[in-house]
């Protein structure tokens, strides 16, 4: 007979215990039931059984430690079991791979950058983050329970196939497809979406737009794109190109991510050259503006290599005040560089954790 896991069973209230109180533990670390009980406002008989189905499905373990209440009886204090396994999130650009490799507590245990080689094939390319991948594991006990993926592309979540939009900077990558590739490898579940529609989602679970229901996340580096989150919901469009604002025609040869490209606005930054006036802060600004009009968003949130320099975001908050009818705020990135490996992070944790029967939450918690 088949084996289930002990929490694939649940009701739905129980299910909603278990998260709560695995989530509980995630947060605030090793805690007993009583104080699990008085943080979630669950019931302690309730919380009890939710810590024995834990307990069974090796997600939460007692610890060694003990505490004593006001009567001197033993508490058991709970903690999330770092050996039931292993994520790993790895970030795609057009120069380098970015790979994490935590443990089911969140501990970090690899966390590393690999440039890529302008020579690289697309095979070669492939076969790179195969091997990188091995060697991140090939020394760890635990399993590997699920594994994230960011591209900096444009692709379909669902399927896993990379979509190619004219112009795009990072042809090597069209025509892999990581979801069927990685799972077909390693034998767990795979997630993957586009680099900067995961940084939008570490916004909102970690960042800046923690308690924003309706922001917009622009990316500023080799490439330009949008994240949209509207009415608590990610949006990504029929085919997962939402968002996709570099590739908007800003003329007859060019889209914006060329036009900027191509008014060397990167060497302005790096001069530190005042940039009223500048071409592409200009175009940059009417961009923003338009999206402002159509959206509606109570917030932009600027990441990405360019919004380090200390001049950029200024220079655009100056150029398109005067062409906004609505308050919007704009907000520089918490984590510019990191924000989709952060996002992807989250969401392959997420996964894992579906594996054992704890349902995701919604975008908006």
């Amino acid at each position: 007979m088949k084996q289930t896991d002990p929490l694939q069973n649940g009701t739905p209230l129980a299910l909603m215990t278990d998260r709560q109180f695995f989530h509980c533990l995630k947060e605030h670390g090793p805690m007993t039931r009583a104080a699990i009980a008085k943080k979630t406002g669950i019931s302690r008989p309730t919380i009890s059984e939710s810590a024995q189905r834990l307990e069974k499905s090796g997600l939460v373990v007692e610890t060694s430690r003990k505490t004593k209440n006001k009567q001197g009886r033993a508490g058991v204090i709970y903690e999330i079991n770092a050996a039931k396994g292993l994520t790993l999130a790895i970030a795609i650009d057009v120069k380098q791979i970015q790979l994490r490799l935590t443990d089911l507590s969140l501990k970090v245990i690899r966390d590393q950058c690999f440039y890529i080689d302008p020579a690289w094939q697309q095979a070669e390319l492939a076969e790179a983050i195969l091997r990188f991948i091995r060697l991140a594991v090939q020394d760890q006990s635990s399993p590997l329970l699920a594994i994230g993926i960011s591209v900096a592309v444009p692709v379909n979540s669902q399927t896993g196939e990379i979509l190619a939009l004219p112009y795009s900077k990072f042809s090597i990558i069209h025509g892999i497809n990581f979801k069927a590739l990685l799972e077909e490898h390693f034998a767990c579940p795979v997630t993957l979406d586009n680099d900067v529609n995961w940084a939008t989602l570490a916004e909102k679970s970690l960042g800046i737009a923690k308690n924003v229901s309706d922001f917009v996340f622009i990316y500023f580096g080799e490439g330009i794109g949008a994240g949209i989150y509207l009415d608590n919901h990610l949006i990504r469009g029929s085919t997962g190109i939402s968002g996709e604002i570099g590739h908007i025609m800003v003329n007859n040869k060019e889209n914006l991510q060329d036009f900027v490209s191509n008014h060397h606005l990167q060497q302005a930054l790096e001069e530190g050259v005042d940039l009223s006036g500048h071409p592409a802060i200009s175009q940059i600004g009417t961009t923003l503006a338009t999206i402002a009009a159509v959206i509606n968003p109570k917030m932009f949130v600027l990441g990405g290599p360019m919004t380090k320099y200390p001049q950029f975001i200024p220079a655009i908050i100056k150029q398109i005040q005067p062409q906004l009818f609505n308050k919007v705020s704009f907000i520089p990135s918490n984590a510019p560089n990191y924000a989709p490996l952060n996002g992807v992070q989250a969401g392959t944790y997420e996964l894992a954790l579906s594996s054992f029967g704890l349902p995701s939450p919604p975008e908006a918690e």
